[in-house]
């Protein structure tokens, strides 16, 4: 694993995965600061939180905490935070820990849950799973709260709907692996099941006895409800006669030390933050990270995100070679940027401020226009699944590309409509919209190399290929010829930026 970053393009590279993208500026103040340095300033910077930001936001409109507010929260925290990384990782943390508004809690349970993803983000994986697991959002989005033992007079059964995913999303996946990450396989080639359904009914009847207060405190244990039965679960036994805290305690410690933990979650955060289709060997390297983290801690957030950002493979651009071979190809390199990262890549490149004085509002109209939205997934399942591949060249070459499940030939269009119009926000007043200053752009437009540069600065952080900068640098003759205002020139070469391959994907 590589400790440190001297190369401007990848420490540029670098921003885009930690970070919602570079502002100018940000590769220099990397370099003088130091890779380590970077991090260790982003992993001590006090956390953000999103509560009482989207709190006073509602507030200021006589409103009681919705949505809007929320999700006006997010934008501001994602796009103006100084803790990049910890935003940057709680996002990819929602989408693994997924408690979604489609049938979970209210406004003010989700941003508390957030919150808690913010909080745990650099902690330990262990306390992280149990504090999902006692979140009280979680409770009532995969139904753990209230839930009790079995009454077989009334013919109720403990609720087995976060006994399975806790299993299958967040801790050791569907099936077992071996320490790159890769299925292991019984005798006539097929995969080996990590769990089976008797040991769901087992971790059921384990995990009653929990209640919900407000969404603000974690779950409180409830023993009249509790199942004290001997239980056994993945072939350890749960003693006859615990508390429900002393069963959770088990519960959570048997997940967190499962083999399978963390090769399965060090994939997902790959995934999440760096490339789509990792190589075998970067996986484990993580994955050995991730069950020591080189002073005998295990599930160290800290040593994993370090491990997965400055891992050899990330920095020489290698990825999985076709149809899941040993080797690498460069080709398999990097990720398409789901659409709320590529909008904040967009806007932080513009430095957007919101013209409200007393807030922020969601004036992307999230939800509507990107097809996701911070914590309103359609189901515990996420936007897409790890392993989605769009039939054609990636699934052919057995290769995945997650994000592009999410990106219909309608919202391709909805994305763009919306970029368009940030664009054309500069000079907006309108209180529930969003604006930027263009002056650097119109002191440069008529100068095409000056303006390139500018460009390549401000939206690829000098990554902008030759390419490229031809294609706009032939924009701007066409449209010098046509005699196009300024305002034209800006307005469409801005377009084209936020349209091209480079800038929807991340290297």
């Amino acid at each position: 694993m590589v400790r440190s970053i001297d190369d401007p393009k990848q420490a540029a590279k670098f921003l885009y995965r930690a970070t919602f993208g570079p502002k100018q500026g940000d590769v220099d103040d990397f370099l003088t600061l130091g890779t380590d340095a970077w991090l260790d300033d982003q992993f001590t910077r006090s956390w953000r939180l999103h509560r009482p930001l989207a709190e006073a936001y509602a507030n200021a409109s006589n409103d009681k905490l919705n949505e809007n507010a929320r999700l006006s929260a997010w934008w501001n925290r994602s796009l103006n935070a100084g803790d990049q990384l910890r935003q940057r990782v709680a996002f990819a943390l929602s989408q693994i820990f997924v408690v979604s508004s489609n049938g979970g809690p209210n406004s003010e349970g989700l941003v508390e849950y957030y919150d808690l993803l913010i909080k745990h983000a650099f902690g330990n994986f262990r306390d992280l799973l149990e504090a999902v697991t006692l979140s009280p959002a979680m409770g009532k989005f995969l139904t753990l709260e209230g839930s009790r033992a079995a009454n077989l007079d009334d013919n109720t059964f403990p609720d087995e709907n976060y006994a399975r995913e806790v299993m299958q999303l967040f801790s050791i996946g569907l099936w077992q692996l071996q320490s790159n990450g890769m299925p292991k396989l019984d005798a006539n080639g097929n995969k080996e099941p990590s769990y089976t359904q008797d040991d769901v009914e087992q971790l059921a009847k384990v995990l009653t006895g929990w209640r919900r207060d407000t969404y603000l405190t974690p779950m409180y244990a409830d023993d009249r409800r509790h199942d004290f039965s001997q239980k056994e679960v993945l072939g350890q036994i749960f003693e006859e006669g615990q508390s429900p805290q002393d069963d959770l305690t088990q519960a959570i410690d048997l997940l967190f030390y499962h083999r399978n933990t963390p090769m399965f979650i060090s994939t997902l955060l790959i995934k999440r933050l760096t490339i789509s289709n990792p190589r075998r060997s970067y996986i484990q390297r993580v994955s050995n990270i991730f069950k020591d983290n080189g002073k005998g801690v295990r599930g160290d957030m800290q040593a994993v995100i370090r491990a997965i950002l400055l891992d050899q493979d990330v920095l020489d651009g290698k990825a999985m070679a076709n149809d899941q071979k040993g080797g690498s190809n460069e080709r398999n390199f990097g990720k398409v940027k789901e659409p709320l990262i590529a909008m904040a890549n967009l806007c932080r490149a513009l430095k957007v401020k919101s013209n409200d004085p007393t807030r922020w509002w969601d004036f992307p109209a999230t939800q509507n226009n990107f097809g996701q939205a911070p914590l309103r997934a359609s189901s515990v399942f996420n936007f897409y699944q790890p392993d989605y591949a769009p039939k054609g060249e990636i699934s052919d070459k057995q290769l995945c590309a997650p994000e592009f499940a999410i990106l219909s030939m309608d919202s391709m269009r909805r994305i763009s409509n919306r970029m368009w119009t940030v664009i054309l926000s500069h000079d907006s007043t309108d209180l529930k919209r969003w604006s930027w200053s263009r002056r650097q752009y119109e002191r440069k437009i008529n100068n095409p190399d000056e303006y390139i540069g500018l460009l390549n600065e401000c939206f690829f952080a000098g990554l902008m290929s030759e390419e490229l900068a031809d294609y706009i640098r032939e924009m701007l003759a066409t449209m010098t010829a046509e005699n196009r205002e300024d305002d034209r020139k800006i307005n469409d070469t801005l377009f084209a930026i936020q349209c091209s391959p480079e800038f929807r994907c991340q290297e």
